[in-house]
């Protein structure tokens, strides 16, 4: 089977990641500045421009006053929405790639419910700077599922099939398949397409034992749990071991896991971000 290495040959001079995505993720700073260049990036793809108007003018955001253009829509929204939203857009069209949808109900709902699940912890737990970074960070983490899904879509639909109908690991489906797990291919292809390092950072604590994660990897890691259990993916054997796991480390008093998780996916429902990706 082939290296990390080979791979990464395979899909160095593939588009895979969108040229706008990269350079909208590198603006970490909220700014006059990054302000005007998130206009400027964003005014490149006109269906993206279509979507965060469409937002920006729904009952969620419009308050009776339609907006025109990407100033008024990033004055209306926030800097941060926007760049979320962004990143939500554009991945969308990443996890669709071949029309499968097992690839799309497995990883990209995972994904989606993840980061948002991780970015309502952050507030919960007043880390404003982790929440601004949850959501884009959750997304990412299964950049290296992407690359995979890529590289052989066939090969890795039937990862997931088996997945699906076994009690076997989706990392451990991966490595049996394809040499190399997720976890390794979305770290070496983050760092291949010079992704900020908060978010080659997350992927990296995807393959760590969970007190040796970041402070953001270890909620980020929780909110991932959240989400299968709200049926947002499937649950795997160690789920809720897990979960007792990262309750410990991030010292939450849990005294009813059932009524903790559905007050959590009464958020999600509620979630503008959620609602905006199912106009997706």
């Amino acid at each position: 089977m082939a290296t990390v290495e080979e791979y990464l040959s395979q899909i160095k001079d593939l588009t895979i990641v969108p040229p706008v995505l990269l350079s909208v993720l590198s603006l970490d700073d909220d700014n006059e500045l990054s302000f005007g260049e998130l206009e400027k990036k964003v005014q490149s793809d006109q269906v993206l421009v279509a979507r965060l108007l469409k937002l920006a003018n729904s009952p969620f955001f419009s308050r009776g006053n339609p907006v025109a253009n990407m100033k008024q829509v990033i004055t209306r929204l926030g800097f941060k929405t926007v760049r979320s939203m962004v990143a939500m857009s554009m991945t969308d069209s990443l996890f669709s790639q071949g029309n499968y949808k097992k690839f799309r109900d497995e990883v990209w709902d995972h994904s989606v419910a993840k980061g948002i699940f991780a970015q309502i912890l952050c507030e919960e737990k007043k880390f404003k700077k982790e929440a601004e970074l949850a959501i884009t960070c959750g997304l990412m983490q299964d950049l290296g599922r992407i690359v995979l899904n890529t590289i052989d879509r066939k090969k890795y639909v039937e990862v997931l099939t088996e997945f699906q109908t076994s009690d076997s690991s989706l990392i451990s489906l991966e490595k049996k398949s394809f040499g190399v797990d997720s976890y390794e291919m979305g770290s070496a292809a983050a760092k291949l397409w010079k992704m900020p390092n908060i978010i080659i950072s997350s992927i990296e604590d995807l393959s760590k034992p969970v007190a040796e994660q970041s402070p953001l990897g270890q909620i980020i890691g929780f909110a991932g749990l959240i989400a299968k259990f709200t049926g947002h993916g499937k649950q795997e054997p160690d789920t809720l071991e897990k979960f007792e796991e990262y309750k410990t480390v991030l010292g939450l008093t849990i005294e009813d896991q059932k009524t903790f998780v559905d007050t959590k996916e009464e958020k999600l429902k509620t979630n503008e971000l959620y609602q905006f990706c199912s106009t997706l």
